[in-house]
């Protein structure tokens, strides 16, 4: 399931693709645990997946943006935290309303890695945007 792009990033700001600045708000960020979706490595909680998928779908039918703050909870390799991310990417597909996904400083901390998360999720998804407390690269917005 593909869909269209609705927002972009420019100067590490969110728009929507009519060119209009969108503010990042905190609700905007919807946080689950690593640890909720990875016990160990590619052992994933489809329980719990399934469950975010139907909350991100509430949020959807009252029109609410969001993108989703995978929390570095364990103590593993970026590597694997972005498996589990794409894995994430994957169940909540279908999820119009889900925007991106940010990238916690563990990540955004090295260039390789972050240019590795956004790589695996754009594969499938490239109509989300990116998230960072820090300006890790030019494509990611800050929040």
């Amino acid at each position: 399931m593909k869909f269209e792009k609705l927002f972009d990033s420019k100067d590490h700001k969110l728009f929507k693709i009519t060119g209009e600045e969108v503010t990042v708000t905190p609700e905007m960020a919807y946080s689950v645990k690593w640890s909720d979706i990875e016990g160990r490595e590619e052992e994933y909680n489809e329980e719990f997946l399934s469950k975010l998928r139907q909350s991100l779908k509430a949020l959807e039918e009252q029109n609410k943006y969001v993108f989703i703050e995978g929390i570095y909870d364990k103590d593993a390799t970026p590597g694997q935290y972005n498996n589990t991310m794409k894995h994430t990417s994957r169940r909540i597909k279908d999820c119009a309303n889900v925007i991106g996904f940010a990238l916690p400083p563990q990540i955004a901390q090295d260039k390789d890695v972050a240019d590795d998360f956004i790589q695996k999720l754009s594969e499938k998804h490239p109509q989300y945007v990116y998230f960072a407390k820090t300006p890790c690269n030019e494509q990611v917005i800050l929040y």
